[in-house]
């Protein structure tokens, strides 16, 4: 009998609910926001990635990289690696013509990040700091890359670098879509 009675009240109370108009309408669509799930942040990054290996005998040579900054951006890191072949058998005799200086400016033409290698060297991860407000200026930032490199023949080798800049931004997954989407 109990049974009956909780079939009734739920088959009641759904009737009533259905046939509130505008409120029915509010109280279902409650309902269904509680089946969907939550909303959830997510990151994804984006590397921008310069890499070089000098083909000829010390050419100075430039580049230059863009990418865009947001709103939604929480972290550009900045890792930079370069490799000289014979670098202290070169720096014994004398030779210092080799370098590679990299510099990162922002939208507004800040400079954010510089570094010069004249040997065989890998600089620690680096983040670049946000502005006071916590955020990142907003725009495209510029990579300016120059130079100078000696090429030899194998088995000895060329000098070479990478470069890479991380960027990172904060999105959000709707669970009906499980896509990220950066708001």
């Amino acid at each position: 009998m109990q049974q009956r009675m909780m079939a009734v009240f739920l088959t009641l109370s759904m009737l009533l609910v259905s046939a509130s108009g505008c409120l029915g309408l509010l109280q279902s669509r409650e309902y269904m926001e509680q089946l969907r799930g939550d909303v959830e942040l997510a990151t994804t990054t984006k590397t921008a990635e310069v890499k070089h290996v000098f083909l000829s005998p010390l050419v100075d040579e430039e580049w230059n990289e863009r990418f865009t900054v947001d709103s939604e951006v929480s972290l550009i890191g900045v890792y930079f690696k370069t490799t000289m072949v014979l670098d202290d058998s070169l720096a014994a005799a004398g030779v210092e013509l080799r370098a590679v200086e990299v510099k990162i400016t922002d939208a507004a033409g800040n400079l954010r990040y510089n570094a010069t290698h004249q040997s065989t060297k890998t600089a620690p991860y680096f983040l670049i700091e946000p502005n006071a407000d916590g955020k990142f200026s907003a725009g495209e930032w510029n990579i300016n890359i120059v130079g100078d490199g000696m090429y030899f023949p194998d088995p000895i080798g060329s000098d070479e670098f990478l470069l890479t800049v991380d960027v990172t931004r904060t999105c959000t997954i709707y669970p009906q879509d499980e896509i990220c989407v950066v708001d």
